[in-house]
């Protein structure tokens, strides 16, 4: 009888430790989740115009840490040119090329970007010469990105730095991240 009883006493003292354990385990696996989370996404407010139409001042954005951009997503990136006027700011602009690419202002016409020899269609920049006023032909070095604002009457953007060592290029050490949704302010 006492080793029955001593059994169950043993018994539910493992039960208990085994939901306490259970418990602490989930714990750590929500708050590694949430430090994940942390990690791989982060929230910005847009603080101008630059991007209309696509954000506006006030918007939220999204943005992950982690994947490489491609051609046309929208980036997050620390201005090491002096864009904004504010040293080290961060901005939010559109990728227009890669590595290897070739971009040039404009094409005769349309007034619309080449990438690579072919007119590149930007719903998101207008109508009016939505390559910009700014005439440029840039290679994209290795490690970088061209940036541009859709809103090129108000961007301040690679086209500002053409004439520099760069040729307006960002390096992708100066990206902090891939917008991946946005919302209004």
């Amino acid at each position: 009888m006492t080793v029955v009883a001593g059994s169950a006493v043993v018994g539910r003292a493992l039960g208990v430790r085994r939901r306490a354990l259970v418990g602490l385990a989930a714990l750590l696996i929500s708050t590694g989740a949430a430090l994940a989370f942390a990690a791989a996404f982060g929230v910005a407010t847009v603080r101008n115009d630059s991007m209309n139409p696509t954000l506006h001042s006030d918007d939220t954005v999204l943005f992950d840490r982690w994947s490489m951009p491609a051609r046309g997503d929208v980036v997050l990136l620390v201005d090491r040119e002096g864009w904004s006027g504010t040293p080290d700011a961060l901005l939010v602009k559109r990728v227009v090329g890669v590595a290897g690419d070739v971009v040039v202002c404009c094409e005769a016409g349309t007034g619309r970007l080449l990438l690579n020899g072919t007119p590149v269609e930007e719903v998101y920049a207008g109508a009016v010469r939505p390559g910009g006023d700014i005439p440029f032909r840039v290679t994209v070095p290795d490690g970088a990105v061209w940036v541009m604002g859709d809103n090129r009457a108000a961007s301040s953007d690679s086209r500002a730095s053409v004439s520099a060592p760069g040729h307006g290029a960002v390096a992708r050490d100066d990206l902090r991240g891939t917008a991946r949704a946005w919302w209004g302010g």
